[in-house]
């Protein structure tokens, strides 16, 4: 292999390294109540520390926007400064996203064995997974797209979720992975594969959100990027 291909291997590697430490950093609060104390009897801790994953997976996908333009952009710098732009935004995503997955998973459970659970509980697994996948395409989006409105933002990640599901389905496999790594060995797993499994997800929710890119700096409109049937019509 040629000295420039050497240099670019070695360049991603140290970029999804770095990455997986910074993000492992960023979330610590969760990923301590997680790892560390029982789920069932913690739960409320871990609703608390979501937020934390917001502005971290922001962060990651910034970071890999940047190189994705520019080998030599750095890393660290290019992760907190996206870290701060983007951590409100990303925060209240996250949060709103795990406070919502909390209230079906009660839900649930209340209709867990009664007569209205075989009609209740489907629909409300439908919902969480609409949850799920709608603010993990959002915290890429909340990058791509900072200056259009967060509630509108929200309804066309749900929406581009809906309609490119491969690319969602993609994106959630990775984050299976990485979470069945990290129950069996979490060290290496939260060290070795957050990176690359934040940058599948960040290539699956950019291809998902590739329409909203057609018009930089306006407002939402695949119309323009897409000739099938708008998605204004459901808003």
């Amino acid at each position: 292999m040629s000295h420039e291909i050497y240099a670019r291997v070695f360049t991603t590697a140290y970029a999804l390294l770095a990455t997986s430490a910074l993000v492992v950093g960023a979330t610590a609060p969760f990923l301590a109540v997680l790892l560390f104390t029982p789920v069932t009897a913690s739960w409320p801790l871990l609703v608390l520390t979501a937020p934390f994953l917001g502005p971290a997976f922001a962060a990651a996908h910034a970071v890999f926007g940047s190189l994705a333009q520019d080998d030599g952009a750095p890393v660290v710098r290019g992760f907190l400064r996206a870290w701060r732009r983007h951590g409100r935004r990303s925060a209240i995503v996250a949060g709103a996203a795990a406070a919502l997955l909390v209230v079906l998973a009660v839900d649930v459970r209340a209709a867990w064995g009664s007569p209205v659970g075989a009609v209740a509980i489907p629909v409300l697994v439908v919902l969480a997974a609409l949850a799920a996948v709608t603010a993990l395409v959002a915290l890429t989006g909340v990058v791509e797209h900072p200056d259009v409105p967060l509630g509108r933002l929200l309804r066309a990640c749900l929406f581009l979720a809906l309609r490119r599901p491969q690319f969602t389905v993609v994106s959630s496999a990775a984050l299976w992975v990485l979470a069945a790594a990290v129950g069996a060995v979490p060290v290496p797993a939260l060290a070795l594969l957050t990176g690359p499994a934040l940058y599948v997800v960040w290539v699956g929710s950019r291809a998902t959100l590739k329409p909203l890119r057609a018009v930089p700096g306006s407002e939402p409109d695949p119309r323009r990027a897409d000739p099938r049937p708008s998605f204004r019509h459901p808003f």
